[in-house]
């Protein structure tokens, strides 16, 4: 009885926690990019021929310690200019996921190297 209450609770928590990752950002390298132009529009169909738009950008980014790489993702909407983002990249499959962060929760280096642009 006490083992399988056990079980139960690992179980719990291990399902916890998994609800809470993203796997989309696991390992992957971190990049921070300024949004300074509309998105490229793009109307496409998904698999049931209905219309969505994405749109496409093409922004230098910069790691913590201020590398700069040239970011390529889309958007499901145009994004807000002059918005900051944390770019997740993997060598394999490119940005996987992206979120807006604050001015002043970029790296110095990244900032830096921002207003420099």
């Amino acid at each position: 009885m006490k083992r399988s209450i056990a079980m139960l609770v690992i179980l719990v928590v291990f399902a916890s926690i998994l609800a809470g990752c993203n796997f989309q950002r696991m390992g992957k390298d971190i990049y921070y990019v300024q949004i300074t132009m509309d998105g490229q529009k793009e109307e496409t169909t998904d698999d049931k021929d209905n219309p969505f738009t994405t749109y496409k950008y093409s922004l230098p980014a910069f790691d913590e310690e201020g590398t700069e790489k040239t970011m390529e993702f889309t958007a499901q909407k145009n994004l807000r200019k002059e918005a900051y983002l944390r770019v997740y990249y993997s060598s394999k499959k490119g940005v996987t996921s992206w979120e807006e962060v604050q001015k002043d929760d970029l790296p110095a280096k990244v900032k830096e190297k921002l207003e420099s642009e």
